[in-house]
């Protein structure tokens, strides 16, 4: 039967693969989705493989994970300072939004209030879900991608202002003291020049607290796999995130126990079994944020048989339970009237 003009469209796709269980029976990388593409009808498929290159969620943040960082088109920008290149605080609105930068002068503090924000560099990426913020060094070079109804604050800070930075990104969750400070920057920023001496203090404030508020442990972070047997684990994890196991991945790719664990070791930083749990997290992490499924569900949908095992390695790697995870989430939105 032949294919209507309805069919050809993203809207279509997107139906098709909601119809899929998300890290379950199938997940939405590059393959899955060129699949999905086949059977509908081969002119789908440029078609998918744009939409899933333009995807901010784990699924999409995995399959990034497979190949080399490299700058992306990027003929304007939003997440930029001014041009004169002053200091400055944004409220940044916009929908799968894609931009990337060599360097820039100033660093940035970009706060996720709604939606979610993809950031890669050479050596992995993160995945910013929202009441998260993300520390964007001055002259580091990155891709910058966002989900549909994304809605960041955003802070350009003057190296100058503290003599700490990370070498790299950092991603933490936000409390309600970030919320409304930047809130209050936004305010004052909207009757300069008369408030200039006041904000000029509140960026060295901030610049100042950046440093307790990104000293947590790494999260929402995967690194890029740069072997064809690593890059083969991360496909075999995304499409069975709710029941690989060490045994079940290293028989997938043909690989030896103690091969799997060495090569991992040697690219993620990350034994196997902890390589297994990070991405088990950062989805979790991503389903908490959005606030509407029951933990349970939760725990399920990343591989746990209980919320009591969910609960417990979710603790240990993030510091509180999910509950609490979720509630601080809450309680820091809601401070901003989210």
């Amino acid at each position: 039967m032949a294919r209507t003009e309805q069919q050809c469209d993203t809207g279509y796709f997107s139906k098709k693969i909601h119809e899929q269980s998300y890290f379950g029976q199938r997940s939405v990388t590059k393959k899955n989705m060129l699949i999905i593409a086949a059977r509908i009808g081969p002119a789908s498929a440029p078609i998918m493989e744009a939409m899933l290159s333009k995807g901010v969620n784990t699924a999409a943040r995995l399959e990034r994970t497979t190949r080399p960082f490299a700058l992306i088109a990027s003929p304007a920008r939003k997440f930029v300072q001014s041009t004169s290149g002053e200091l400055s605080v944004a409220a940044i609105e916009c929908d799968r939004w894609s931009e990337s930068s060599r360097g820039d002068r100033l660093h940035k503090m970009i706060l996720v209030v709604r939606g979610q924000i993809d950031v890669e560099g050479e050596a992995g990426g993160w995945l910013v879900v929202p009441n998260h913020m993300i520390f964007i060094p001055a002259d580091r070079a990155f891709n910058l991608r966002t989900s549909d109804g994304m809605r960041a604050h955003v802070a350009f800070l003057a190296p100058d202002d503290h003599p700490w930075h990370h070498h790299g990104c950092w991603v933490t969750q936000a409390n309600p003291l970030v919320h409304e400070l930047l809130t209050l920057m936004l305010s004052l920023s909207d009757r300069a020049p008369d408030t200039a001496m006041t904000l000029r203090q509140l960026f060295r404030t901030l610049s100042h607290l950046c440093q307790e508020w990104f000293s947590n442990p790494k999260m929402l972070w995967l690194p890029v796999a740069r072997s064809d047997e690593m890059r083969a684990l991360i496909g075999y994890i995304s499409t069975h995130l709710s029941d690989v196991t060490v045994a079940s991945a290293c028989a997938a790719c043909h690989l030896a126990p103690r091969t799997m664990q060495r090569l991992s070791q040697e690219e993620f930083s990350f034994g196997l079994k902890s390589l297994i749990i990070e991405v088990r997290m950062m989805r979790a992490m991503e389903l908490l944020a959005q606030d509407n499924m029951p933990i349970e569900a939760v725990a399920q949908s990343v591989g746990y048989a209980s919320v009591s095992s969910f609960t417990t390695a979710f603790t240990n790697r993030a510091g509180h339970s999910p509950g609490e995870y979720r509630q601080r989430n809450r309680t820091a939105l809601q401070s901003c009237g989210i």
